[in-house]
């Protein structure tokens, strides 16, 4: 071999951390699917859980989150709606517009999970935790779906799920609101009654986005 033939060989180097760890980041990037749909979007928040949560030993924070959210997710299974993901104390999920009867089954949805409360904070006192309230958030739009190695859950993109974010603080404590184009398809059934709510300048919405909170039909 010639000196020239030996400047030709490359040395093994072994892969930095930074290296691996840049490898790893680029395995668990998000993967648009080209796929979106119409669908209605939901949130329920906890009310003041920042201060819950400072009260209450650390030994007992996952079982006041758990009890929550659980019980959350079992009523949205029962409706048939689809879990996206939790974020902190909140619960992010949807009902397919290709759902029999999903307008209705949404709001049936988020008012079940208000009447849940009760049963919720029986079992939250029954661990020495302090009761909670909540708000639930919808509103109706197209989605873009995307996919992540390290989720086999597909998450949601898209403005109608930064509105129903955006609207949630809006509602009454153990009360639901829907936006503006829920609404338009929502107010003619029977079985509920919707109430425009003042708006808060905060939130950033504009001046001619409606905001309505949603009660069942005495």
């Amino acid at each position: 071999m010639t000196k020239n033939d030996s400047s030709l060989e490359r040395p093994f180097v072994q892969p930095t951390k930074k290296h691996q760890q840049k490898e790893e980041m680029q395995k668990r990037h998000l993967e648009f699917s080209g796929k979106s749909h119409n669908c209605c979007v939901c949130v329920v928040d906890i009310v003041g859980s920042t201060k819950l949560v400072s009260k209450i030993p650390v030994s007992k924070t996952s079982v006041f989150y758990s009890t929550f959210l659980n019980s959350m997710a079992d009523v949205i299974e029962n409706n048939n709606g689809k879990i996206v993901k939790s974020i902190g104390d909140a619960l992010l999920f949807y009902f397919e517009d290709s759902l029999e009867n999903y307008v209705e089954t949404t709001l049936r949805c988020g008012l079940e999970l208000i009447d849940s409360r009760d049963k919720i904070n029986s079992i939250l006192n029954e661990n020495e935790l302090p009761s909670i309230s909540y708000r639930v958030s919808s509103d109706y739009g197209m989605v873009l779906v995307g996919s992540s190695s390290i989720s086999a859950v597909d998450d949601i993109f898209g403005s109608v799920v930064n509105m129903c974010s955006k609207i949630n603080p809006l509602g009454n404590s153990n009360g639901m609101v829907i936006g503006s184009d829920f609404y338009l398809m929502a107010k003619s059934l029977p079985n509920f009654q919707f109430h425009e709510i003042k708006k808060n300048p905060a939130t950033g919405l504009k001046n001619n986005y409606l905001v309505f909170d949603v009660q069942k039909n005495k």
